[in-house]
């Protein structure tokens, strides 16, 4: 995972489950063989610092990057989000309440901002540093975006077509015999972190997965990612009243 810069241009890539170590997240406590997949972005518990700007989670600092252009306007936005502690909250309510105020170049940094911010999530929480050291160096990590509607569903994450049909299919059998949504749920979440986390093909870019296994793979190496700095620095990023300064190598 460390040969190169990771970038948005990344074609749709294909995991066949059945022969790759495949650990798809999708909900804070979902578990497969033991180990926690609260690897995504809304996931609370993982507080982390940025340049000496403190956020509750990454999905926070994520969406900070849209609105940091330094104007009073974007660090009154800002402020919101390094108080929020809810990733949801701040993607439903923040972020949807001042779309249209958002840098108008955010899609020319926006995915080596996230590659930053995980990073600098991994070096400052040590929690979630052991939590992605715990995978095996040879596990897929992914998205699973399967039920997402969002134009980016497949952009930062995959989807997985056969195990949808299944967990589908087993919906449908489950209601038929009178089963409540949240005992149904209950279930398909036992066979799609268990013996259905094996079955189909995940599809789509993985662009969230790639930055979470090439952060991994720096801290087995004992290196730095190849973060690809230079829109980071173009974009001349305020957080608070400040411009955040990047590597130059």
């Amino acid at each position: 995972m460390l040969d190169h810069p990771l970038t948005a241009l990344i074609p749709e890539e294909v995991y066949d489950a059945s022969t790759l170590d495949c650990y798809a997240f999708r909900r804070g406590g979902d578990v497969r063989r033991g180990l926690s997949l609260a690897l995504g972005n809304m996931v609370a518990g993982f507080g982390f610092d940025l340049q000496g700007v403190h956020f509750h989670n990454s999905e926070c600092a994520y969406i900070a990057g849209m609105f940091s252009l330094g104007t009073p306007e974007h660090t009154a936005i800002v402020r919101q989000l390094v108080a929020c502690d809810d990733g949801w909250e701040a993607k439903k309510k923040i972020r949807k309440a001042h779309e249209l105020e958002r840098r108008e170049n955010w899609l020319s940094f926006n995915v080596p901002w996230m590659h930053y911010l995980v990073w600098q999530k991994c070096l400052t929480s040590e929690a979630f540093r052991k939590l992605l050291l715990a995978f095996p160096p040879e596990a897929m990590l992914l998205e699973d975006s399967t039920y997402a509607t969002s134009a980016t569903a497949t952009k930062w994450g995959m989807r997985n077509a056969e195990l949808r049909k299944r967990l589908t299919a087993m919906k449908r059998e489950l209601t038929a015999q009178g089963m409540n949504k949240a005992s149904i749920k209950r279930e398909q979440d036992k066979m799609r972190l268990g013996p259905w986390s094996t079955i189909g093909e995940w599809r789509g870019q993985n662009l969230l997965g790639k930055i979470l296994m090439n952060c991994r793979d720096a801290m087995l190496h004992d290196a730095e990612p190849l973060i690809d700095y230079a829109p980071l620095r173009a974009a001349q990023i305020h957080l608070l009243g400040r411009e955040l300064t990047f590597p130059t190598l």
